[in-house]
């Protein structure tokens, strides 16, 4: 009888995949939320995703100073959108979606073509950089697989026309912060 786990997974992931791409994609947060006076946690910001950002953090790590945040879901994908106010660009976008996918399945269906390997980051992970497209600049991913089993994605979309040197500067610090992100996160209990 042919094993039908592999190909099953692999659908799994896929649709994991799809799921999480639709729900970033289409960011437009369900609600939002201003920052509080000290720059910290997003005052009745909703959503599980925006549980793990918070302004102050975000600055430090990525030199960028955010003050609106959004939270969406899209069956259990979670989405957070920090934005500044009465601008479109910059923003940063994360997104959380429990996976029961492997190593191998998240290389061989999630794993976006032209990205490079992200050592010490989850189970397995990539960053790839964006060109620009319409009226957003580029954008730096970083997607991964944690150890909690949830597949993980942050993304940093620029205003448009930004020196190259930024985006090239900003590609190594939105991996330490991915980093501080799974370290957030708890590990998948063993058995």
């Amino acid at each position: 009888m042919r094993d039908l786990r592999r190909p099953l997974r692999t659908a799994v992931a896929a649709l994991a995949l799809l799921a999480l791409l639709a729900v970033v994609a289409g960011a437009g947060c369900d609600d939002e939320a201003a920052a509080d006076p000290d720059g910290g946690w997003p005052i009745g910001a909703v959503g599980r995703a925006c549980q793990l950002l918070e302004y102050a953090t975000v600055e430090a790590a990525l030199g960028t100073a955010f003050d609106t945040a959004g939270g969406a879901s899209s069956g259990s994908t979670f989405t957070c959108v920090l934005t500044q106010g009465g601008q479109e660009f910059p923003d940063l976008t994360l997104a959380v979606s429990p996976s029961s996918i492997d190593e191998l399945i998240f290389t061989a269906t999630v794993n976006p073509s032209n990205s490079v390997p992200v050592a010490e980051l989850g189970r397995i992970a990539y960053s790839l950089q964006r060109p620009a497209d319409g009226a957003q600049g580029p954008g730096i991913e970083v997607g991964w697989l944690s150890a909690s089993g949830k597949l993980m994605m942050v993304r940093y979309t620029f205003a448009p026309d930004p020196p190259a040197e930024a985006v090239a500067a900003l590609e190594p610090k939105l991996i330490e912060f991915a980093k501080q992100i799974d370290a957030k996160l708890p590990v998948a209990a063993l058995g």
